[in-house]
């Protein structure tokens, strides 16, 4: 039935003259979300400021990359959801009936969400980890009944090198206390 009405409107929606019209409102509405995905990114950007700035003494290749994956995640998040929006405009603008569009896109969406929740923790907790600055590639930390040195950080895990040289790799769901005994500053240049 879906196709069946998907292929009646686009039968009904290719002619010359209707397609000049849809293309003109395709632009605008392009122009629209641009517009409203940089003001929601400056929105954005001015929420995640207070949090960019706490990493004064790190190490500077370390407050870039923590200055960049703090700015981009939201940003990137924001623009997926307008443009989800923007292309269901669009195939509403063609005739396709959007609600069962949106129903199956939510469906689609809410399996894959249930699938990675474990992953969805991990990253939501390795952001916040990475926001309030609490440690940091280079830092000496206890983790629950891991120490060791911090050799990786990513939003999804956390690897530690302990005294005996063996590595721990911690889900970010699984770090609650983080002990730090060292961080790693950067080296004053002479």
């Amino acid at each position: 039935m879906i196709f069946s009405q998907l292929q009646d409107a686009l039968r009904s929606n290719l002619n010359l003259s209707s397609l000049i019209m849809k293309g003109a409102y395709i632009i605008c509405l392009a122009i629209a979300f641009e517009l409203l995905a940089l003001w929601f990114n400056d929105f954005l950007e001015k929420q995640v400021a207070p949090l960019v700035t706490g990493d004064a003494n790190r190490e500077s290749a370390w407050r870039m990359r923590r200055r960049t994956t703090l700015r981009q995640t939201p940003k990137m998040f924001s623009r997926s959801i307008l443009y989800t929006v923007a292309m269901l405009l669009v195939f509403n603008l063609f005739g396709v009936p959007i609600l069962p569009l949106s129903i199956a896109i939510g469906a689609v969406v809410a399996l894959f969400a249930a699938g990675l929740v474990p992953i969805l923790r991990d990253l939501t907790q390795g952001y916040t980890l990475l926001a309030e600055d609490t440690l940091a590639v280079g830092d000496v930390v206890e983790i629950g009944a891991h120490s060791g040195t911090v050799e990786r950080f990513t939003l999804r895990s956390t690897t530690l090198r302990d005294a005996n040289g063996r590595l721990h790799v911690l889900s970010n769901r699984d770090i609650s206390d983080v002990i730090v005994a060292k961080r790693r500053e950067e080296s004053v240049k002479k």
